[in-house]
């Protein structure tokens, strides 16, 4: 029975994930920040799914305690792992930070699973394909990173520009985290994927997406329905990405439908920016110095 670490299971997409990696008899761990979501959750999944094996773990991919105590109890528990989903994900957020001073968007969907991925890269089994899936999202094609900014401290704060840079960096250390496996060989790989468009909360609460008055909030109920994917169906390019035997290491996928908005998974663009080796190696050395963490790197 393979592993499956999925964060943010509790609902949407990474719900959706669980859902289908479960049918197909892995063990999936649900990798959740709010304790009574992630057990309503697990009941939902066993009550679709009765054989499932669900394990609940908490983790807040924004703070870095908890990344720690996730990766000691997982070793403690649970002990291997075959495959790593970095799924949660925020959007548009006005400025925040951690605890430790890092920007909310950035450090949920970058820095987190950056370090995460530290934590539990000693725990993957070594005696069999193991797989780390990096959630992106379309976003990522219209940004640039700032290499001496990334933490927003001296330009002024856009929280639209800060979740495409966000996405960016993700798919930026796909890459470079794939080249750097294969330099030190074994079985492991790290792949990308986004999900298009879906209708999931993250969608629903976010403000330039839900209209305040009546009548736009009405158009976009009957738009989600004619156009967007349900969840489960966006989810799929992630699965496709954590288990089709044709997946190679470095690969991107997604919806291939119009604008890879929806649609069967196939690969999918890439911002020529995030294949940029020399970038990659530059946001590793920055990412390194935010975190303090050190892994597949000389310095390690």
């Amino acid at each position: 029975m393979r592993t499956v670490v999925i964060s943010g299971a509790n609902a949407g997409l990474g719900f959706q994930t669980a859902s289908k990696l479960a049918q197909m008899g892995a063990h999936v761990v649900l990798a959740c920040r709010n304790a009574e979501k992630a057990r309503n959750a697990r009941s939902d999944l066993l009550a679709q799914i009765p054989h499932a094996h669900a394990t609940i773990l908490p983790l807040d991919v924004s703070e870095p305690a908890s990344i720690r105590d996730f990766g000691r109890r997982f070793a403690d528990e649970i002990g291997r792992l075959d495959v790593l989903i970095h799924n949660a994900g925020v959007i548009a957020l006005p400025l925040t930070r951690n605890s430790v001073g890092h920007e909310l968007q950035l450090v949920t969907n970058y820095l987190g699973p950056f370090e995460l991925t530290g934590a539990l890269l000693p725990l993957f089994r070594s005696d069999g394909p193991a797989r780390i899936v990096n959630v992106g999202s379309l976003a990522h094609r219209f940004a640039r990173l700032d290499l001496d900014d990334l933490n927003w401290e001296k330009t002024p704060y856009n929280k639209w520009k800060s979740y495409a840079r966000s996405k960016l960096a993700m798919v930026t250390f796909t890459m470079e985290l794939n080249r750097r496996l294969q330099q030190r060989g074994g079985n492991l790989v790290a792949i990308g994927a986004h999900p298009g468009f879906a209708a999931t909360d993250i969608g629903r609460h976010s403000s330039l997406l839900t209209p305040r008055n009546p009548i736009g909030r009405w158009f976009n109920r009957k738009m989600e329905k004619l156009f967007v994917p349900t969840a489960a169906q966006a989810a799929m390019p992630i699965v496709h990405a954590a288990c089709s035997e044709d997946a190679k290491g470095g690969d991107y996928y997604g919806p291939t439908g119009f604008l890879e908005i929806r649609g069967k998974p196939g690969r999918a663009r890439i911002n020529p920016i995030a294949r940029d080796a020399d970038l990659g190696s530059r946001l590793w050395a920055a990412s390194e110095s935010m975190t303090g963490i050190r892994y597949l790197s000389s310095s390690s």
